[in-house]
């Protein structure tokens, strides 16, 4: 009993001590017109915590500063699972899931997972650390999950179910992106679709390890495939160089004729922690 009240007197002198304080310092910034040392900040010191009208918002700034600071959204508006059988009997899978920015901020794509389900809801497939391109995404960007794998001992008719667990979120990384040209797309008899390039670096920065993918569309705009390489040798500041890249695993009916439209990003390799 006799510590409790001990602890309350120190706080009632504590107390009485910061009042007396607080009121000497605005006598003093009052008698000379200028802000006292040790008092609350003044509304000019306070921008960055805006003001409210009655109903708690901002009637000056409420166009410049949205509530949603972070922005960070996203729509999954497209996915597609298609099965096809090679010419030597393998049966494949193309896994395509179209992640699109629809928030106010870049967003970060990291490797996400799917599982694949036929008409009956048996689980067929379960896939994980699925490719995401490109990295980042500016708002109103679409990105992909995209795969291609076999499916052992399947023999169904080939409607599977997509259901994708992309991994999305804000990003923390800057947005960086290359320069490609002199891109074309043909057919070669062994490896299928084939897209070749050039890639320019117009940064200051060397980059040891850059990713370039590029997403082929239908006359539909609906997406068909895709195929990514990495450079094997660095892209200094300010230079130009060449790719290559092929499609060998695609479906058959992706050739160079069906494909309406291709889309191409070349970006240094990210990682965000």
């Amino acid at each position: 009993m006799k510590k409790k009240l001990l602890a309350l007197l120190l706080c009632a002198l504590m107390l009485m001590s910061l009042v007396a304080c607080g009121s000497s310092g605005n006598t003093e910034g009052s008698g000379n017109g200028q802000q006292g040392s040790g008092t609350s900040p003044q509304p000019s010191q306070t921008d960055n915590q805006p003001s409210t009208d009655g109903n708690g918002s901002d009637p000056e700034q409420t166009d410049s500063q949205p509530q949603d600071h972070t922005g960070a959204a996203y729509e999954i508006t497209y996915q597609n699972a298609k099965v096809w059988t090679n010419s030597i009997g393998t049966t494949w899978v193309q896994s395509i899931v179209e992640i699109t920015n629809t928030g106010s901020t870049n967003l970060f794509l990291s490797s996400g997972a799917y599982d694949l389900e036929d008409a009956s809801g048996s689980l067929i497939a379960s896939e994980s650390m699925v490719s995401a391109f490109p990295s980042v995404l500016a708002p109103g960007e679409k990105g992909y999950m995209y795969d291609e794998t076999t499916l052992d001992d399947y023999s169904g008719d080939g409607n599977l179910t997509i259901l994708p667990r992309p991994d999305v979120e804000e990003a923390t990384v800057d947005l960086i992106r290359y320069n490609v040209t002199d891109l074309t797309v043909t057919d070669d008899e062994y490896s299928g679709v084939k897209v070749m390039g050039r890639v320019e670096n117009t940064t200051e920065e060397t980059e040891s390890m850059v990713y370039i993918v590029a997403f082929f569309y239908d006359a539909s705009g609906i997406p068909i495939g895709s195929v990514f390489t990495i450079l094997s040798e660095d892209l200094e500041a300010g230079a130009k160089i060449g790719f290559e890249m092929s499609g060998f695993s695609l479906p058959d009916d992706v050739t160079a004729d069906s494909i309406a439209e291709t889309t191409v990003y070349a970006y240094p390799l990210q990682f965000q922690f």
